[in-house]
């Protein structure tokens, strides 16, 4: 339908005018307007400039009157009409026919659903516009993506007003009957990364938590993270962004990872008639998993919160992966910033998101190259430089991001094997003997290791065996499946 040609859009002046008498009338009435309402929600002009009068009137600690109020408009609004009235003689009469402000949140609410409404027939009419004049296929992607996520947040913002309120006694009965429903093992709250040794240190991944994964550079923190992620969506809906690899070598790695038959393997075709029929069958299983979604754009924070709002709204996502913070996209003054910067603004921000849409957050960081992490061997012999480097561990203090602050977990990944490898001496001298011993020994181990936690003993650690060829953590896949009816 043509915006030119349809009923007017819906409003409810009687419910404006209320909300502001009722304002007026009693200054208290403000405190009882959910923090979520805006000046915009009001469909007449005159309503949200009389608002927004009234919220600086407030931050100026004035009592709001008729008189007080009109002060606080501009001159060209102080002095207009409203129909046959003045400005002032409009404020007077809304006083006059205020009610009691016990009904302030249900004028606030009506008002707010009309808003809705409109919005959504606004957002109508720029859908039937991207259909009839987009310059192209991309131009129509983009404005119908816009499009729908507008409308994902307007029936996210009536879900969350609709939600009931759970009081603080409420709250109390409710955790107690969660630790008894534990008990008795009928319901396990949390998510279960599905991995042994990380699930013992961390315990199930809890609405709101933000777990970090940590360490220095090709340890396996993707492969973690991308392990966990699959195996969380046996059972939960589940979401992330890669900012490392691309979608399909994510991918690859799995099917990897289920089969044994190496990515690089896969890719060159490597593989035998029975191989194939492995390959085919992991990939009808992995078809077969709960909702995934994998973005590899770079996103900026705001992106990222619009995103996992309209994945929940949509298909209830239980948990998001971001790998990793730095390959955020920053824009603006954060653009120059340096990395320790980043870091702690998208550790802080990625909290705060998690608290927001109630779901675990996993986010990938690296160690910080100038906290002094890596050594200086002196006069040590190649044996102690070489052992001293295999011992060498971070800390969370070493990690990128506010990690004290913000982590529920940080989880740090160590392999001393890609240590250990760039330190390979001259192939027939002793050194070398030593090396190759060392190689020997660390060859397929990893630690994965607590090394902050708001409610687990910390710092401890758990060996884990790693297979290189297929970039996975633990026992082979089915093994795993076996022993554990999967994560069952």
């Amino acid at each position: 339908m043509n915006a030119h040609t349809r009923d007017p859009l819906p409003a409810n002046i009687e419910a404006e005018q209320a909300l502001l008498g009722a304002i007026l009338m009693n200054n208290a009435a403000m405190d009882k307007i959910p923090p979520a309402f805006d000046p915009d929600h009001f469909y007449e002009r005159i309503h949200r400039q009389i608002f927004e009068a009234m919220i600086a009137g407030r931050q100026a600690k004035k009592s709001m009157n008729p008189v007080t109020v009109r002060s606080f408009m501009a001159p060209d609004v102080a002095t207009s009409k409203v129909g046959d009235m003045t400005v002032a003689q409009y404020l007077s009469r809304l006083v006059t026919e205020a009610v009691n402000v016990v009904n302030v949140p249900d004028f606030a609410d009506a008002i707010t659903g009309y808003y809705n409404r409109r919005e959504a027939m606004t957002i109508a009419d720029e859908a039937y516009l991207a259909g009839a004049s987009a310059q192209d296929e991309l131009d129509f992607v983009d404005r119908i993506t816009d499009c729908r996520e507008r409308l994902t947040a307007i029936v996210a913002s009536i879900q969350e007003r609709n939600a009931p309120t759970e009081n603080f006694r409420d709250a109390i009965d409710a955790t107690l009957d969660s630790t008894a429903d534990a008990m008795s093992g009928r319901d396990l709250t949390g998510i279960d990364p599905g991995i042994e040794e990380l699930t013992s240190l961390t315990g199930l991944w809890q609405p709101g938590n933000l777990i970090i994964l940590g360490g220095d550079v090709k340890q396996g923190k993707s492969a973690l993270a991308w392990q966990s992620f699959f195996n969380i969506a046996e059972n939960h809906p589940i979401a992330g962004n890669s900012g490392e690899m691309p979608r399909a070598q994510i991918i690859l790695r799995e099917k990897a990872r289920r089969t044994g038959i190496s990515a690089k393997r896969q890719k060159a075709g490597q593989i035998s008639e029975r191989e194939m029929q492995e390959l085919v069958k992991a990939g009808a299983d992995m078809k077969g998993l709960k909702f995934i979604d994998i973005d590899c754009q770079r996103r900026t924070l705001d992106q990222l919160d619009e995103r996992i709002k309209r994945l929940k709204g949509e298909y209830g996502i239980e948990g998001y992966v971001v790998d990793h913070i730095l390959k955020l996209l920053w824009t603006g003054k954060m653009e120059d910033a340096d990395d320790f910067k980043k870091a702690n603004r998208a550790t802080s921000t990625l909290k705060d998101l998690a608290m927001k849409h109630g779901i675990p957050i996993v986010a990938l960081t690296h160690v910080n190259k100038t906290t002094g992490f890596q050594e200086s061997f002196g006069r040590m012999s190649y044996r102690e430089r070489l052992y001293s480097a295999m011992r060498r561990r971070p800390t969370y203090k070493s990690l990128l991001g506010n990690i004290d602050k913000d982590a529920d977990h940080a989880v740090i990944v160590f392999q001393a094997r890609p240590i250990v490898a760039a330190m390979e001496p001259e192939q027939g001298t002793e050194d070398y003997a030593i090396w190759e011993a060392a190689m020997n020994e660390i060859t397929g181990k990893a630690e994965l290791i607590l090394a902050l936690s708001r409610e687990n003993e910390f710092p401890r650690r758990r060996d884990i065996p790693w297979t290189g060829a297929t970039t996975s953590f633990g026992p082979p896949f089915k093994q795993q499946f076996n022993e554990r009816g999967f994560f069952g």
